[in-house]
């Protein structure tokens, strides 16, 4: 038999050598049902809704009711991501009622575009030919560009993304197929999230776009999750959605906290979609609103949606971060080389060590558990910003 010593310092060599592979966090429910916090309208539930967590709701449905007295219909979504603490799960306050999409929509659109990247039917560096023909207003960059003009799809994703680019969110709609955003709508129960037609389209008829507050917030879930794309296309989009330039709503007044956002605007509705990244609290948030009376939604809708935003990002900031992530396997195989090492039987031909020495392995045994454990938190803070 290996004297005591020897033992140990295999078993280090072992703990050592574990291989802390990454674990996803554990997310919070997958489901799309979003809790309801209140109805349009409605008075707050006395009963504090489940996924609710630490999140306190009535702030929240404070603005939203302030804004339909003031004619605006208002929708707000939050869930924390990766075992952050604020939410236990989706929490939605307000209209539970679906709002036409505007440009919100093209971030179900680019995700439709990547996973057919991650399944092999589209390739980034996929060129396609942009003609004057494709040209639409509003948003974007590309309209107006001498004729033909050639884009990568990664291009026209990024350019869908940044600068809400109408023109490239089209022929991307057009090389990726619409019937892509249905199946992803499909495989995550997104109803009633729909891309039926073009922008500034004027048809087919019948059909428009729209989404509500609970699929896009289970959309950004999944996206952030690893669930629906690769590593490598879910860091493509959250990178884009960093890069937001039309950064008008939250973006203002959360000067301080990282974020990646998508916003959305017609002459009806302004939305904003975003992910709020303080390591350890990433949350979701989601605010949807329309105008009732014929006003601009942009000085109307937006001040709540700024109010919602700060309200949030306090509680955010207030909640404990996520626990530090560890895994059952390496704290078995941590536990079982130490407790293998001083369990050894010790040879009474000589090998037996004194009392001193004795102690001395277990003091080697605490620190081997304390660097191991270390070791772990280290690793996992580097993947969670390389990830990022």
């Amino acid at each position: 038999m290996r004297p005591p010593l020897t033992a140990l310092l295999t078993a280090l060599v072992t703990v050592a050598a574990v291989d802390l592979t990454e674990v996803a966090p554990a997310a919070a429910s997958s489901s799309s049902a979003a809790t309801t916090a209140a109805e349009e309208g409605a008075t707050p539930s006395p009963t504090t809704p489940v996924g609710v967590g630490r999140l306190d709701v009535a702030p929240l449905q404070a603005i939203v009711d302030e804004a339909a007295q003031d004619d605006v219909r208002l929708s707000v979504g939050v869930q924390s991501l990766g075992g952050a603490t604020l939410t236990d799960g989706p929490v939605v306050v307000g209209s539970t009622e679906p709002f036409s999409s505007a440009s919100l929509i093209k971030v179900a659109l680019v995700v439709a575009a990547l996973r057919a990247v991650d399944e092999g039917d589209l390739a980034l560096d996929q060129v396609v030919e942009v003609t004057n023909r494709d040209d639409v207003p509003g948003t974007g960059v590309i309209a107006g560009y001498s004729s033909p003009y050639s884009a990568t799809v990664a291009e026209l994703a990024e350019l869908s993304i940044t600068v809400s680019d109408n023109t490239a969110s089209n022929v991307l709609a057009e090389t990726v197929g619409l019937d892509a955003v249905d199946r992803l709508v499909a495989d995550l129960d997104l109803e009633p999230t729909h891309m039926g037609r073009l922008f500034f389209s004027d048809g087919p008829a019948g059909e428009s776009n729209d989404l509500d507050t609970a699929s896009t917030v289970e959309l950004l879930r999944a996206v952030h999750e690893g669930e629906v794309l690769s590593a490598a296309s879910r860091d493509l989009l959250l990178g884009w959605m960093r890069d937001q330039q039309l950064d008008t709503k939250f973006a203002p007044v959360l000067e301080g906290v990282p974020l990646a956002s998508k916003t959305g605007d017609t002459s009806e509705v302004s939305h904003d979609g975003a992910y709020l990244l303080e390591e350890g609290r990433e949350t979701v948030l989601v605010v949807l609103s329309e105008t009732e009376d014929g006003r601009s939604p942009t000085a109307a809708a937006d001040p709540y949606l700024a109010d919602v935003a700060e309200e949030v990002a306090a509680q955010v900031a207030a909640a404990p971060p996520a626990p530090p992530v560890t895994t059952a396997v390496e704290d078995r195989a941590v536990g079982d080389a130490v407790r293998t090492a001083l369990e050894e039987p010790v040879e009474e031909s000589g090998s037996a060590l004194p009392a001193v020495g004795a102690a001395l392995l277990g003091v080697l045994a605490a620190l081997a558990l304390a660097v191991v454990a270390l070791r772990a938190r280290v690793l996992l803070r580097r993947r969670r910003r390389a990830r990022r």
